[in-house]
């Protein structure tokens, strides 16, 4: 929980015979960190193993497919385990037979339900145009006129005067039939031999046509209802089609969850060889793998290869690559599930190198102390677990942070209790610690003190990593083991006067000349060592005395930068009471508007609107930027005094792969 998953470097040699049945074993173990060959000295000598870039894109092309269909039929994703073996030369024939069988099928069924829909909104068109029409216009007396031509349509009502001078030259007839906001609904005749002049004269006045079948017949009434009746039919014969995909989508539902798994394991395993190596009639795969799952794997592939494969297990502190560092040890985390979804947000920042502390236990104890501090409120944290859990419920790509969201709401909760609030409201809950609004001097002296713990735990954990790291240089610089002594002493004594406002002036003293002799060690250590130890010499038109000069100037300013840092860094957790208390003080406007709202009455619907609405603003404000504040002060605060990163993150062998080859 505290260092990432101890790793071991395996190179495997398989014969060619086996490669498929090998490669589907790594997959279903998927925690491997393929290397690529070609980045190896096997892969400078040309033992790059060849890759089917056509089949792949066969695999894609069928994976198109099947999504297309998964999402006409609107089949939920699922999880789907395959056990038997993937060869990708012979399944893509298979996953094509069997997708093709489902698709002729779908196919048809879609095919009806398009053309049944398209004639559906036709007639629902058709049927909402022509109810504008009287009931009682007979469209077949219009069908034989024999010298005049007819439309009918909407025109804007200011229109019609510049219709009607437009046409003023030709002999016309307008019959207003309707009005329909803003519109009327005229019939137009005139001369079929003056219809082209019409026609631009219709256009010029924004006219827009109902448009009238040859073949309709009767009054407006009898064909409105003969369409109502075909919509009728039509919207039977669209529950029936809705009602025959849903049996398409239980009958096919398995079965093309288990094509798309099979397509993406093929996928995976031709995207694996383009990291591995070939010699001869054997492939070669190297990759980092945890150390414990070591011996599983070793069983499983030699019982598929009838023994016939070959391995080799190196510690990392036993390559020469990894002990110059040339090569990175990819990390993997190892947390438990309730601390696990924080690794996104600790990789946000960056990825810690192999042997420095795994930080992400610490930033997520500290986030959920430091949100529930800034957003402390029962009925709020109450609101933000709901959602937390419908999001881990309903949304499975987003687990981790539903899983966030949950936590930060049991904070919100506890410290809703400490403080006695719950939705605002301090009456319903006595404060079983203070109410930040009435202790606000002893709101900062809790932020300022926690606020010294936390750069002090990154002064422990900066302590630690250069132990872990060899770096015993860096204890005796600003950031290391003689600054934190005195940003300790001087903290502690802060603190003692915060608790007990005063301090005896022997521990001033002591204070004083344990800064002084730590600081000449801090200012005189990195000089001294690169003129003296290390045999670093100034540039030959600096003497070595100015050189001397120099590195002490440097040391001087960087001692005082670290020393206002440490100080600034501390202050800054002051925001925790005042986001905090600016919480508290939402709370307070949002019940002033109620009163005012409801007459400074305190009750009624309308003041409980306002209470209930003020609420889910200060969700939504305070629940963003409390985050925000948060992850700033880990990032700034916290991770910067211990923090190296650099490290390289691990890429388990999973459908990553395949996303990985697509974007090449």
């Amino acid at each position: 929980m505290f260092k990432s998953e101890k790793l071991v470097r395996i190179t495997i040699q398989v014969p060619e015979q086996f490669i498929s049945s090998a490669t589907g074993i790594l997959a279903r173990f998927r925690l491997l960190h393929l290397i690529r060959i070609d980045e190896t000295h096997l892969g400078r000598l040309g033992y790059v193993a060849e890759t089917d870039g056509g089949l792949f894109k066969e695999y894609e092309e069928l994976l198109n497919e099947l999504e297309s269909l998964v999402e006409i039929l609107g089949i939920r994703p699922d999880g789907v385990r395959l056990d038997e073996e993937i060869i990708p030369e012979k399944d893509v024939f298979k996953i094509k037979e069997g997708l093709g069988e489902i698709r002729q099928e779908v196919d048809s069924a879609l095919n009806q339900r398009e053309g049944t829909e398209l004639a559906l909104r036709n007639k629902k068109s058709f049927l909402e145009r022509f109810k504008l029409l009287p009931d009682e216009l007979d469209l077949s007396q219009l069908r034989d006129l024999k010298l005049v031509d007819r439309m009918i349509g909407l025109v804007p009502a200011q229109g019609l005067d510049r219709l009607e001078e437009s046409l003023s030259e030709v002999y016309h007839a307008f019959i207003d039939i309707s009005a329909l906001q803003g519109r009327a609904v005229i019939l137009v005749f005139g001369l079929k031999k003056d219809w082209p002049v019409f026609e631009r004269a219709l256009k010029g006045a924004l006219f827009d046509p109902i448009e009238i079948p040859p073949q309709i017949t009767g009054t407006v009434a009898e064909i409105v209802a003969g369409t109502q009746i075909e919509i009728d039919a039509l919207e039977k014969q669209a529950q029936a089609l809705a009602r025959e995909r849903e049996r398409l989508e239980h009958r096919f539902g398995r079965q093309l969850l288990t094509l798309r798994e099979r397509i993406i394991a093929a996928q995976q395993i031709l995207s694996a060889r383009r990291h591995f190596g070939k010699i001869d009639k054997s492939y070669i795969i190297s990759g980092w793998i945890p150390d414990r799952l070591f011996a599983s794997l070793q069983e499983n592939l030699l019982k598929a290869t009838v023994g016939g494969v070959v391995f080799e297990k190196v510690a990392p502190e036993d390559l020469r690559e990894v002990r110059k560092g040339i090569v990175n040890i990819p990390i993997l985390f190892n947390n438990p599930i309730l601390i696990s979804p924080f690794e996104k947000l600790t990789n946000l920042y960056g990825t810690p190198s192999y042997r420095e502390i795994e930080p992400t236990f610490f930033f997520a104890l500290s986030f959920l102390l430091m949100f529930g501090m800034m957003f402390g409120d029962v009925g709020q944290g109450g609101i933000l677990f709901f959602l937390g859990y419908l999001v881990f419920r309903r949304f499975y790509k987003y687990t981790d942070y539903g899983i966030i969201l949950m936590e930060c709401g049991l904070s919100s909760m506890l410290f809703g209790f400490l403080y006695g609030s719950v939705f605002g409201l301090d009456t319903i809950v006595p404060a079983l610690w203070f109410r930040p609004m009435e202790s606000i001097p002893y709101f900062v002296k809790v932020t300022l003190t926690m606020g010294a713990a936390m750069v002090s735990l990154g002064l422990l954990l900066n302590f630690i990593n250069a132990l872990r790291l060899g770096e015993y240089r860096t204890l005796f610089g600003a950031s290391g083991l003689a600054g934190a002594l005195i940003y300790w002493m001087s903290a502690g004594l802060g603190i003692k006067y915060i608790l007990t406002g005063r301090v005896a002036p022997g521990e001033l003293s002591v204070l004083g000349w344990s800064a002084a002799v730590l600081m000449t060690i801090i200012v005189l250590h990195r000089p001294l060592y690169r003129l003296f130890i290390k045999g670093e010499q100034p540039e030959p038109s600096i003497d070595k005395g100015a050189g001397l000069f120099t590195e002490l100037m440097e040391s001087v300013v960087e001692l005082l930068d670290d020393l206002i840092r440490f100080v600034a860094n501390t202050v800054s957790f002051i925001r925790l009471a005042a986001f905090a208390l600016s919480h508290a003080a939402l709370f307070i406007a949002v019940f002033s508007v109620a009163n005012i709202v409801s007459g400074e009455k305190g009750t009624g619907i309308s003041y409980w609107l306002v209470v209930a609405a003020g609420n889910i603003i200060i969700i939504l404000l305070e629940g963003v930027v409390v985050s925000i504040q948060t992850v700033r002060l880990e990032y700034y605060e916290f991770f910067g005094k211990f923090f190296r990163g650099g490290g390289e993150k691990f890429k388990p062998f999973d459908r990553e792969t395949g996303a990985e080859e697509r974007k090449l």
